[in-house]
């Protein structure tokens, strides 16, 4: 039993911090998943240094816990998750911000773009379990798409007759015209159908937008059943467009004005 005098201030409950950063993760609209893995890596730094009480915590001994990561070989996103978790830790405990001087955080690595053939698409796209998530395929394929720009598609971006699309710009990109592939023509005439200039092309069940995510769930499982040994993700099929176009004697300059980007 603590006895309370002037001196001694009471143990601060961990759990008590972890819903106290947590609602305040909620109020910041976090995702799930990320307010999720910040109290994850709590939870390991807590462990790590046998926390009962979060007061006892140093700024040296935070900056110590980051590095001790670093040299374990963890990558920057975890790195960053961590930093990010005890930032708020800090803050919530201390009511300060969390300041470490000097401290760098890994580079970044870059990947080595998954580049499919033509061949490895159509086996994945014709192993979508249906006809609009094979279109999707096809159609980021054909178009280089992003997958944020796979899922904003309307009627009205599409130009059946010229084979072109217009891509609206989505933050900090900026707007173009793309072109598909003109085997896809039928294929779009039907998922258009009926639908209005402003109705999304691929609707969700809700008739809003598709998520994402759900792109990129199709894609995994459409990945898994084509037996196509690749690491390869949506954005793959972007990368698989870039990758045949230069391939074909396209000039950087016309393939880079299609995907819309700065560099090639």
């Amino acid at each position: 039993e603590i006895i309370m005098n002037d001196v001694t201030t009471p143990p601060l409950s961990i759990s008590r911090l972890f819903s106290a950063i947590q609602g305040n993760l909620e109020q910041r609209a976090y995702s799930p998943q990320t307010i999720k893995a910040y109290l994850g890596q709590l939870r390991n730094f807590v462990r790590n240094k046998n926390l009962t009480n979060p007061r006892e915590v140093t700024d040296v001994e935070i900056r110590q816990y980051l590095a001790d990561l670093i040299t374990q070989g963890k990558s920057r996103s975890t790195v960053d998750q961590a930093y990010n978790a005890l930032s708020y830790f800090h803050k919530a405990v201390y009511n300060q911000d969390l300041v470490l001087e000097g401290f760098k955080r890994p580079g970044k690595k870059k990947l080595k773009p998954v580049v499919l053939t033509i061949s490895e698409v159509k086996r994945i796209a014709t192993s979508a379990e249906n006809l609009k998530h094979r279109l999707m395929i096809e159609l980021a394929y054909t178009a280089g798409l992003r997958v944020s720009e796979l899922v904003a598609v309307k009627v009205k971006h599409l130009n059946l007759e010229k084979l072109k699309m217009f891509v609206p710009g989505i933050g900090k990109f900026g707007a173009r015209t793309t072109i598909f592939s003109q085997g896809l023509t039928d294929a779009l005439q039907r998922q258009v159908g009926n639908k209005g200039p402003d109705d999304y092309l691929f609707p969700s069940e809700r008739g809003g937008n598709l998520t994402t995510r759900s792109v990129t769930k199709f894609f995994k499982a459409a990945l898994r059943s084509s037996g196509v040994e690749k690491e390869a993700t949506p954005h793959s099929l972007r990368q698989s467009f870039t990758a045949f176009m230069l391939a074909k004697g396209n000039d950087k300059s016309s393939v880079k004005t299609l995907l819309g980007r700065r560099a090639l």
